[in-house]
């Protein structure tokens, strides 16, 4: 959604499209990390192993997207959204 949202407002450069959404993610994910670390809503240790996963994984998707034609990762964007879709779809009517 934040990609489609960034090509509607004009930006055409993939990658820094990616990187911006990644700072806006990052800001909202963080406000409503304080949110529930107030809220003593967390289980520490999944949380950690979750957020060693995260990191890691946004680290080297980016550094390999960085290398990838931009056509191929606006492809696999689309596609993983359509498939999101389509399951999330498929399972509300089951």
């Amino acid at each position: 959604m934040n990609l489609a949202m960034l090509a509607a407002l004009g930006m055409t450069d993939i990658h820094a499209m990616n990187a911006l959404k990644v700072v806006l993610g990052g800001f909202i994910n963080g406000v409503a990390t304080v949110t529930f670390v107030v809220s003593g809503a967390i289980v520490w240790p999944q949380a950690i192993a979750m957020t060693a996963g995260a990191i890691l994984g946004g680290y080297f998707a980016a550094h390999y997207a960085q290398k990838l034609p931009e056509a191929w990762i606006r492809r696999f964007v689309i596609l993983v959204g359509v498939a999101m879709t389509v399951y999330f779809f498929a399972r509300a009517y089951r």
